[in-house]
């Protein structure tokens, strides 16, 4: 794909076999994309044997994608997709975008997301309030002292952006850091990994305000309706199985773009 636009955005849907919950959460968000006018261009990574769109959308490129060594259980094939973050470093071609940004597949876009590319920074990132670094959700791969001396929250994975031109040395970073074991177990690997990267970057670092990103399910991350609702993105990290996080997202993106004060598509369906 030739870039189209200044910014690229990927995401990653991998499931298991005979499921589809994460292809379908992947298809929300990139039409959420569409729909707020992202002026840039989108990689979905999927393992499905279909599409997401049959009819082809301009600026979206597909790529299956199939790990190897997959196992059957649910935790630990879930440790493996995503450890695919960074594992598409071969098939991602940042090359000629200003910025590279990744979104988790259980996001829908609210609102244009363009301004929170804008600037002259290297890697931006989101904290989740109130979540302390030291947690095995991102701490796995702190110092002892960093453990004993760290005031501050933990760095979300599924929500970041870095200067193209160092998208790769990101990911790099990024799986070389995963490929070490841990300090502390249980831990989310490689959101700990990231935090690490984040914790080590030599560049100008960015954290994009608390308003702009919601994760309704995380404790003190915008839970209130009045809070999230207005944000670019919501996420639903925090939420639990795909049972739960599918028909929320769903319910989100209904309410951003097929609600009109008429009801009138509710009204077509309920004549």
């Amino acid at each position: 794909m030739q870039p189209t636009g200044r910014h690229l955005v990927y995401t990653l849907a991998l499931d298991m076999g005979g499921t589809t919950a994460h292809r379908n959460m992947a298809k929300l968000l990139v039409s959420s994309l569409l729909r707020t006018h992202f002026d840039g261009d989108i990689v979905v990574f999927h393992n499905s044997p279909h599409p997401l769109f049959m009819v082809p959308r301009q600026g979206v490129r597909e790529v299956e994608l199939h790990p190897l060594d997959t196992p059957d259980e649910h935790w630990g094939f879930m440790q493996i997709a995503q450890s695919c973050k960074h594992a598409v470093i071969e098939h991602l071609h940042p090359e000629g975008y200003d910025k590279v940004m990744f979104l988790d597949c259980d996001c829908v876009v609210t609102r244009s997301i363009n301004h929170l590319l804008e600037g002259d920074w290297d890697l931006a990132f989101f904290a989740e309030t109130g979540a302390l670094i030291q947690d095995g959700a991102y701490g796995a791969y702190l110092t002892d002292q960093e453990q004993a001396e760290f005031s501050r929250d933990g760095i979300n994975s599924g929500t970041w952006a870095v200067a193209g031109p160092r998208c790769l040395e990101l990911l790099q970073r990024w799986r070389a850091v995963d490929a070490t074991p841990p300090r502390m177990l249980p831990c989310l690997r490689e959101q700990s990994a990231f935090n690490r990267v984040v914790l080590d970057w030599d560049g100008t670092v960015i954290e994009w305000p608390r308003h702009e990103i919601a994760l309704p399910f995380c404790w003190g991350n915008l839970q209130r309706y009045v809070e999230w609702e207005p944000a670019a993105i919501i996420h639903a990290a925090g939420a639990g199985t795909v049972n739960h996080k599918l028909p929320f997202l769903f319910s989100v993106y209904c309410m951003k773009f097929l609600y009109d004060p008429q009801l009138t598509l509710f009204n077509i369906m309920e004549m």
